[in-house]
């Protein structure tokens, strides 16, 4: 029972904690886990057979968690339940406050107690033993230190048999405080929402638990300027890693807020080709500090000239204002893609809008001047204002990049930047680019693909537990279908090269067709679509099915040709997974049947449809916790049955989301999978509403359904949810009824 959580891996440890402490609003059973993390590692470091955990609790000290060794009973086997008995009850008791217990002095006076059985049998040894059930030999109680009040202790009661020692010793007591003393501050942060961690309390206990060197100032490093400007200030922004100096010419040294982040040490790897050999902690200030020293303060000068600000001089305009200086240039004076203030204005756009975070870019000519807008979380904000005259060489330049046609300015192109061969930066990213005439002239949209980013493990998509599991069963079928669906920039790439990540081995053969290639996971083999030489998705797979696929993947069904070969796959002993573009989950069915792919061909092949979008997440540093009322109340109640308190964006923000209220997003899924009933609706072409029916009585959860779950967990909000998912026009119980199913 108890006697399992010692056991717990360093490496799941280390991880729960790190996952719970960036959590504003913790859960019970994240204080619960906390709880019994913290006691595995006080058993594991001190050799204790015994060990409690009290949290105080209003004018009551509670026990949180007690521990038995199985030692205890090993002799007497039948003992083993009692001690589970003990447990239960101990678990239910409360002791007041102010009262003569060893646990209630240590936590009013904050001093520890400390017994030896070589000092001899003393009274509360006597009561100990008395209480356990077992004969105490040595113990060692510490307080749990607050802020203004001891808000708990740690006690633990005898060494193992095969302990060095048989009783505690000083350095003991020194570690148990030390334990106590960097967990307080985590558990008074579940205890009261209103306490604070500064960055310097989170990164020493980071430190203490991945057992990572601590750094809280820079006079305790040495740094390498150089290494700085090998690698960027783009990298280093962008994963939060700074590098102080190599080890070998291929291994460096490095401060992080988490050096259990691997997925970002991973991307730092593969974008700069240097391992992180030694990763010390860091406060977030101290790396903040250092990043406004090494790119603002020393090179100000440098950062001018290659900033906005710097280019917006040379260009006769005013970075952030309307087009203003646009007088200063005559109209033809930028005409040159080639020249220099253009060259550097297009890399810096690119660079900026990466450091930022950004998915796409978007350069738009408008009447008087031209307007340069990213697209962050998923929302357009504007950036920069330039003069009008600026357009027509900006965009010449980017087409050049891209290698179009610049002197066709009539109809809409595509092309592809690999961005590396034009900066100096190590910036290792490719741009989709998309032109299309608008009637002020040539609007360019550029989103980007960040190279150096593996597929995120299929656990970091937002997929509810219970489709997390159905997800996963589906992707292990050996052949059929399954789809993805939802509008351009949803997240459906990333879901299936997670899905890929995940069942990838080498004992079986995953092939891709995409256009473009997003992500490159290792051991699949991936092609890119040409259609200028009439390489596309059609082509690709009927080669493929003739070179021994298990698995393949197809970018995008768009045709009725690229439908029909893909449910040929699905139905020959292949898993075949692919996107399209439809609303939701049912109506992917009535897109394909408008390709005249006929519908028992469909409800063969089909494993499951999932329908997703991306949504923001709320700030977790500034969110706001309120009851909703009215609407807000109803839609909640009848979406999932529930309503209570949940969060909502501060208008005001914080430095953390940048003001905006919001930082990050989370996919929010609809996951449709086949059944006999939906096969039979299929087959019989039962609409779009039917199936969609159908769907919710085998447990579908609909998009809006789960919208309204992330808010019950307090990781969106329901105005962002209503933006993105309006709510769906039946609920579950009218979709059980009997008179709807008939």
């Amino acid at each position: 029972m108890a006697a399992t959580q010692p056991g717990i891996s360093s490496v799941l440890r280390k991880t729960l904690l790190l996952k719970v402490l960036s959590k504003p609003q913790p859960t019970r059973e994240d204080v619960q886990s906390v709880i019994e993390l913290t006691a595995s590692k006080v058993v594991e470091a001190l050799e204790a057979q015994s060990m409690t955990l009290y949290l105080v609790e209003g004018n009551d000290i509670c026990f949180k968690h007690v521990y038995y060794s199985p030692t205890l009973w090993s002799k007497e086997p039948p003992r083993e339940k009692e001690f589970a008995e003990k447990r239960e009850k101990l678990l239910k008791l409360k002791i007041p406050m102010g009262g003569t217990s060893m646990v209630g002095s240590v936590i009013d006076s904050g001093k520890p107690m400390f017994f030896g059985y070589t000092k001899g049998r003393s009274r509360p040894m006597v009561n100990l033993s008395k209480d356990t059930g077992f004969e105490v030999k040595t113990m060692v109680t510490v307080p749990l230190k607050g802020s203004g009040k001891n808000i708990g202790a740690i006690q633990v009661l005898n060494k193992e048999p095969g302990a060095k020692s048989a009783e505690f010793m000083e350095q003991e007591l020194t570690i148990l405080q030390e334990v106590a003393d960097y967990s307080s501050p985590l558990l008074q942060r579940f205890l009261d929402p209103k306490f604070q961690i500064s960055d310097i309390e989170t990164a020493r206990f980071i430190s203490k638990y991945t057992g990572s060197p601590l750094v809280t100032g820079e006079e305790e490093i040495q740094i390498d300027d150089k290494l700085i400007e090998v690698v960027g200030d783009a990298i280093i922004r962008r994963e939060g890693i700074f590098p102080t100096r190599r080890i070998t010419p291929t291994a460096i040294a490095a401060l992080m807020t988490n050096p259990l982040d691997f997925q970002k040490r991973e991307s730092f790897s593969r974008a700069t080709e240097l391992s992180l050999d030694e990763v010390s902690v860091a406060p977030a200030s101290l790396i903040e500090r250092l990043l406004k020293k090494y790119f603002k303060e020393e090179k100000a000068a440098a950062a001018a000239s290659e900033g906005f600000a710097g280019i917006a001089d040379i260009i006769g305009a005013e970075f952030g204002a309307g087009g203003a200086g646009a007088e200063k240039v005559g109209e033809g004076a930028f005409d040159d893609e080639e020249s220099a203030p253009i060259i550097t204005l297009a890399n810096r756009i690119v660079e900026d809008a990466y450091v930022s975070g950004a998915s796409d870019i978007h350069i738009e000519p408008q009447e008087n001047d031209l307007v340069v807008r990213y697209r962050v979380d998923g929302v357009c904000a504007e950036k920069l204002r330039l003069p009008k005259a600026v357009a027509g060489a900006l965009a010449a330049r980017y087409k050049v990049m891209s290698e179009l046609d610049i002197a066709e300015k009539r109809l809409p192109q595509d092309g592809r930047i690999v961005f590396k061969k034009f900066t100096k930066k190590n910036i290792d990213i490719d741009l989709r680019l998309a032109t299309g005439p608008m009637n002020f002239g040539e609007k360019i949209v550029m989103r980007i693909l960040d190279k150096t980013k593996a597929a995120l493990p299929i656990t970091a998509l937002g997929f509810s537990e219970a489709n997390l599991k159905l997800y996963r069963d589906c992707i292990q079928q050996p052949y059929g279908m399954i789809l993805h669906c939802g509008p351009t920039g949803s997240g459906k790439s990333m879901t299936l090269f997670s899905a890929l990540r995940e069942i990838a081995d080498p004992t079986i053969n995953i092939q891709t067709a995409e256009d473009p290639i997003e992500y490159t996971i290792p051991g699949i083999n991936q092609m890119q679509m040409h259609k200028q030489i009439g390489l596309t998705f059609a082509r690709a797979l009927r080669a493929y099915l003739r070179m021994d696929p298990d698995i393949v993947l197809v970018g995008e069904i768009r045709d009725q040709e690229t439908a029909e070969i893909a449910i040929e796959a699905a139905l020959t002993g292949h898993l075949l997974l692919s996107t399209l573009h439809t609303n939701d989950a049912p109506s992917t069915v009535a897109r394909l049947t408008d390709m005249e792919v006929e519908p028992f061909m469909i409800s063969a092949s089909m494993v499951c449809v999932c329908a997703q979008r991306l949504q923001r997440r709320l700030c977790k540093t500034c969110k706001i916790p309120y009851e909703p009322e009215g609407n807000e109340k109803e839609i909640m109640e009848k979406a999932i049955g529930w309503c209570g308190k949940v969060f909502k964006a501060n208008p005001e923000g914080c430095p953390t989301c940048g003001g905006k209220g919001y930082k990050g997003r989370v996919g929010i899924h609809e996951l449709m999978a086949n059944s006999e009933e939906l096969t039979r609706g299929i087959n019989q072409k039962a609409e779009t509403a039917e199936l969609k029916r159908m769907a919710m009585r085998g447990n579908m959860k609909t998009l809006h359904q789960d919208t309204m779950l992330k808010v019950k967990e307090g990781v969106t909000s329901i105005l962002e949810s209503l933006t993105n998912v309006p709510p769906d026009m039946i609920t579950l119980a009218e979709a059980s009824a009997p008179e709807v199913a008939k």
